[in-house]
């Protein structure tokens, strides 16, 4: 049956033109377009994990409440317990959020260029969504947020730190300004967080508003674990229950997820050469002529072409290399997005960059 088939049954009417979130997924020798880390798991989290799982009784729903992962999770932030929640990826973390406080006659600000998800989930919740553009160098003005927040009177306000796809940190006194000019939530989006920037939990400690959401996607290297947890006020924890699935969260995740805590020295210690990598990378790049490197606090560089982004970018898929077109976002014209990789993958990928734009010089 052709996939263009007339559907029996519509969409309803705010989703019919909303295209799905789709990342390339090709199989590539060289992927670097979708920030996952491009080392595995320690060796002994994985037999860990296989002995774990095998003792599991898979036969039984799962903990409900994830209560062993969420008490890991509270000694490892020291944050209470009973202000800490874990889903299948910050993704779901940020719909339940939407669900709970967002949906008809409620507004999220989002700040762009930043993570198409935001929007994207806002949206199907039926959520409205108020955009405020930033421009280069994408670093929040306090005051700028504040008239935005006054102004919408947003139900939700998101900012990215650090933001997805512009890899800069954004300041705490951002998040400040947003909690002090309304009266809304303000989720801070840290999944590339232990890359770089300051971290806005020690405002959740003074404000009951403030959400902060992690990933175990990046830094932690389980990417395809799909594991991120928040950290809030116990009151809103306690609030979305009402919109989560019941046992939402596996048993192989949770189990996952409390192995990787008790190992966390060793699994984060990729950290340290990833963020080594991402400024040998950029010092690579900036030598590379025409190509323009931004700051990052990330996993992942922005880069701007010296020509249009998308031809460049199909040639180096072509040539086994992915990373990630972001030319047709407004205000990110000619830019490409590069996940930092190993020492090897970043040298091919800076050498095949030079080959490809010479080769357009020359053609």
């Amino acid at each position: 049956m052709s996939s263009g088939a007339r559907r029996p049954f519509e969409l309803r009417d705010d989703l019919a033109k909303l295209p799905p979130y789709r990342a390339p997924q090709d199989d590539a020798p060289i992927r670097l377009n979708t920030n996952e880390s491009p080392y595995p798991p320690p060796d002994k989290v994985m037999a860990e994990v296989a002995e774990g799982v095998r003792r599991l009784p898979l036969n039984r729903y799962p903990d409900r409440d994830a209560q062993g992962l969420r008490r890991a999770l509270s000694e490892r932030n020291e944050w209470p317990a009973d202000g800490v929640w874990a889903a299948n990826g910050s993704n779901e973390i940020i719909q339940t959020l939407m669900l709970a406080f967002g949906g008809a006659g409620r507004r999220a600000l989002l700040f762009e260029p930043t993570y198409a998800m935001h929007s994207h989930i806002a949206l199907v919740t039926g959520t409205g969504v108020v955009r405020r553009q930033i421009d280069e160098p994408w670093i929040l003005d306090p005051t700028a947020v504040a008239a935005a927040v006054s102004e919408s009177e947003p139900a939700l306000t998101f900012v990215c730190s650090p933001n997805n796809p512009t890899g800069n940190a954004q300041p705490v006194e951002a998040v400040e300004a947003a909690l002090s000019a309304g009266s809304g939530l303000v989720v801070v989006d840290e999944a590339y967080g232990e890359f770089g920037g300051v971290s806005a939990l020690g405002l959740a400690g003074k404000h009951d508003r403030v959400v902060v959401v992690r990933s175990f996607s990046k830094s932690w290297r389980l990417a395809g674990v799909r594991l991120g947890y928040l950290l809030a006020h116990p009151w809103l924890v306690e609030a979305i229950q009402v919109a989560r699935l019941p046992y939402h969260l596996s048993a192989t995740t949770q189990l996952i997820g409390e192995t990787v805590l008790r190992h966390a020295q060793a699994a984060l210690a990729a950290v340290t050469e990833i963020v080594m990598e991402r400024e040998r990378l950029a010092k690579e790049l900036a030598r590379v002529p025409g190509i323009e490197v931004f700051p990052s606090d990330a996993n992942f560089l922005l880069l701007r072409t010296p020509v249009e982004a998308t031809p460049v970018w199909r040639r180096l898929a072509a040539a086994g290399v992915l990373v990630r077109d972001f030319s047709g976002v407004p205000g990110l014209e000619r830019c490409l997005r590069v996940t930092v990789g190993t020492a090897d993958q970043n040298a091919t990928f800076v050498e095949t960059l030079r080959s490809v734009l010479n080769a357009g010089e020359e053609a």
